[in-house]
Formats: structure tokens, sequence, C-alpha cells
């Protein structure tokens, strides 16, 4: 599966990483988060995986996986209200059946339904109607209802969906903010000692917020590797990127886990500081 110029959390990326594995994409997902546009993010991720036909989905290239970023592509949609209504309607329930049983064209041969807002604008008898596709589920069609609480659908629908919680956008304060800042420039510094002395404010109460922080900042440096728009600062993102490999940025966002896992395990703070430090190091400059 290719992840690439997407930010998952670990838990979504653990999950998804482990139906491609098995072959086991759900055909019908739930996307809970507080976040809209993260969630947006995976449901666009998600209907690119299921027309991509490549190896290797979504491989982000083809015209099918472009034209499904870009939500042109003609056999995925968003269904979107009626003029002066607030929920779908039957009607509109009754024509995606209809139009969910037609073969798709495209190469994968599949298909995809994106529900924005879906515990608002899903009453009790649209889910009951939407149920009615499930009794015969056509083949290769994906249906993705994005969410704010899945608590809000019925049970026979739950029952019936994979659910896949998204985290919101990490919230940092100006202190946890400059603290990565000045390790991620310390990781970019030709001398040991920056990064030695912006590694040392890590202690047993703040190392998650800050070690997150440095996180994001890896994780747009990815995004702009790959062509998308960084959520923190852009330019400490170019600044990463100039100077490190895709690869090798993949590597630190494991040693920062890495390092997480240890603090929580009770290993010595001292000690584990100094090891994390150096392999930053290494990570930066080996060939």
């Amino acid at each position: 599966m290719n992840t690439e110029g997407f930010r998952f959390d670990k838990d979504v990326l653990q999950t998804l990483t482990e139906f491609d594995r098995s072959k086991r994409m759900p055909h019908a997902i739930i996307i809970e988060s507080p976040d809209a546009e993260k969630a947006a993010e995976l449901a666009v991720f998600l209907s690119m995986y299921a027309v991509c036909g490549e190896n290797e989905k979504p491989c982000g290239v083809c015209k099918n996986c472009r034209n499904a970023k870009n939500k042109a592509h003609a056999d995925i949609a968003y269904p979107q209200l009626q003029a002066q209504k607030k929920a779908y309607t039957v009607e509109q329930m009754r024509e995606l059946m209809k139009d969910a049983s037609v073969t798709p064209p495209n190469d994968a041969g599949a298909k995809a339904y994106i529900f924005e807002h879906a515990d608002e604008r899903f009453t009790p008898l649209i889910q009951n109607t939407f149920l009615k596709l499930f009794e015969e589920p056509p083949q290769n069609v994906y249906f993705i209802l994005l969410c704010k609480s899945a608590q809000s659908m019925l049970e026979t629908i739950l029952s019936r969906f994979t659910v896949l919680r998204v985290k919101g956008d990490e919230s940092f304060d100006d202190e946890t903010l400059q603290a990565a800042g000045a390790i991620v420039s310390g990781i970019l510094e030709s001398r040991e000692y920056p990064l030695l002395k912006a590694a040392y404010s890590l202690d047993k109460d703040n190392y998650g917020k800050i070690i997150a922080a440095v996180k994001r900042s890896l994780r747009d440096a990815l995004a702009l590797l790959a062509g998308a728009r960084p959520l923190g600062d852009k330019d400490t993102a170019q600044r990463l990127t100039g100077r490190l490999t895709r690869k090798k940025i993949l590597d630190m966002m494991e040693l920062c886990d890495s390092f997480d896992d240890k603090m929580k395990q009770n290993v010595n703070s001292n000690l584990l500081t100094t090891w994390l430090c150096g392999e930053f190091r290494r990570i930066t400059w080996q060939r």
C-alpha cells in the first residue's frame, strides 16, 4: 500500500496496512473524525485505492488515481443534497442503488460513493433505505460515510460498516513548538551540540507533545515532497526536504515512535535522549 502524500495517524495507518496485506479492504466504511478535512483526506485516499489498477495501491500517478485525487473521476460520486433539502431523499437512495449495480468502465472495475456529513444527512428512514443495498451488495463498489460521530448512525448500519476513527490535528502551545523547532534545527546542524542541547528539554512530562510536534514537521516535509500542502510551518518543511531524502524522513518518524515507546517503558531518560540524538545524526549523515 502506498501512502505517500497522505498523513494518517498511527492507528489508522496500521489498520489500513493490515487490510491491504490481507487483501480485505472493506467496501463499507464509516470515517469518524472531529476534523472534516482529515476525514475527507482519508476518503480521497480510499477512493484512489478503489479505482487504482496497479499492484501497490494507490499508485498516485495513473489516470484513475489522478482523477480520484482531483474529485473528477466518473466512477467516484459525492452525492449532494437536493435543493432546499437538509437530508438525502428516498428517491436519491433508489437512484443510487440502480447506479451502483451498473458495472463501472474503468480499468479497475470499481466505484466509490462518498457521503459527506452523513450524520446530518442520513435520517433513520434514509439509513433503512440504504440498507437494502447490502441485502445483495454489488461487487467492487465502495461506500464511504463521513461523520463526526458514528453513534448517530443506526446499529443496523454500524453492524455492516467498518468504522475508522481519525484523530483531529494536534494543537501545540508556543513552548512545545519552540522546543520541537529547536530539535528539528539541531537535526540539520553539522555540529552535535545544538541537537543535544535541544533534546535535553525532553522529560517525562513533556516528551509526548514535543515528539508529536517534531513528527508533524517530518510529515509536513513528506507532504511537500509529494506536492501536498503542509499543515504546519512551510519553511521548516522546506528546510527538511532540502537536507533529507524521503527515506531518511520516514526513518526519523519511526525513530520518534520508538523513542516514545521506550519512554513509556520508563527507560532512563538521559540515556534515551543521548541515544535519540545519536540516531538522528546517524540517519541524517548516512549515505
